[in-house]
């Protein structure tokens, strides 16, 4: 349930945006949910439960913007740079509410608390 919320709220950022910058509507759609799912795995699975909501949403800005920076790149799609870059941190900003949730319902942190 969690991977699904995860995905549509970051699909309703990351299409727009995505579409924003400049690429194609099937890019936005496959990026928007393979980027999703490895930062799932990476910064929910992995990282917050080992650091705090904010280091984790920090850590989710930076993996979002450089595997939408380098899928964009790989797949020779034209993009705006500040379009990614803002997509990024849209979607970190619902990555901070997203911990949140997650927090209350299960995940809990090693350390540093907050």
């Amino acid at each position: 349930m969690n991977i699904l919320l995860k995905l549509l709220v970051n699909g309703i950022i990351a299409v727009p945006g995505l579409l924003w910058s400049g690429t194609s509507l099937s890019f936005a759609l496959v990026t928007s949910a393979v980027v999703s799912l490895v930062a799932y795995g990476l910064g929910d699975a992995f990282i917050l439960p080992r650091t705090n909501n904010t280091f984790a949403s920090t850590a989710d800005f930076g993996m979002v913007f450089a595997l939408f920076w380098l899928a964009a790149s790989v797949f020779a799609q034209p993009f705006r740079l500040s379009g990614l870059f803002l997509t990024a941190f849209a979607i970190s900003i619902a990555e901070y509410f997203y911990h949140d949730y997650l927090q209350r319902h299960g995940v809990h942190h090693t350390k540093h608390p907050g």
